[in-house]
């Protein structure tokens, strides 16, 4: 297994997924998890793109498919390693915005899909706050309606501008 792979895991891990890609709600959940992981300033160097369910990395899902079939071969080369403390501290900062508010009634991969689809849109896309609102509710009819707390989770977390 090599280092990239093996920081992955931890990565995800550490953000409270167990890297586990046999659904796709758990595929999506690791594209959004790593995307906001990433927001830490810990680059893993995923790049993303806009795709029906937000930002989408085809190099993070090529990584996790070799993770995964490398784990199922045998390859345990991630057990003795882990993060160092200052890369843990920031994934604990992500990790604490990936609990979704109380008033807002979404499943944890919903809510990690509408901080990443809203970021994405409005800090990568570079859309203002009408076109990205106008695009979620086109596209994702039953997260527009929680903008509200996307946007002000991401603004206190101090990850949009």
């Amino acid at each position: 297994m090599d280092s990239r792979h093996i920081v992955l895991k931890l990565f995800v891990e550490e953000l409270g997924l167990q890297g586990e890609i046999d659904s796709f709600q758990n595929r999506k959940n690791l594209q959004k998890a790593v995307y906001l992981g990433q927001l830490s300033g810990i680059d893993l160097g995923y790049r993303y793109s806009w795709y029906l369910r937000g930002p989408y990395s085809t190099g993070l899902a090529r990584d996790y498919y070799q993770l995964a079939e490398a784990i199922r071969l045998g390859d345990r080369g991630f057990e003795s390693r882990s993060l160092n403390d200052p890369v843990k501290q920031k994934l604990c900062f992500i990790k604490k915005l990936l609990t979704v508010p109380r008033d807002c009634f979404l499943s944890t991969g919903d809510w990690m899909e509408l901080l990443a689809s809203w970021h994405y849109l409005r800090s990568v896309s570079r859309s203002d706050e009408s076109e990205a609102r106008n695009l979620m509710e086109k596209q994702k009819p039953t997260l527009a309606p929680h903008i509200p707390h996307a946007q002000r989770a991401l603004l206190e977390s101090r990850l949009l501008g």
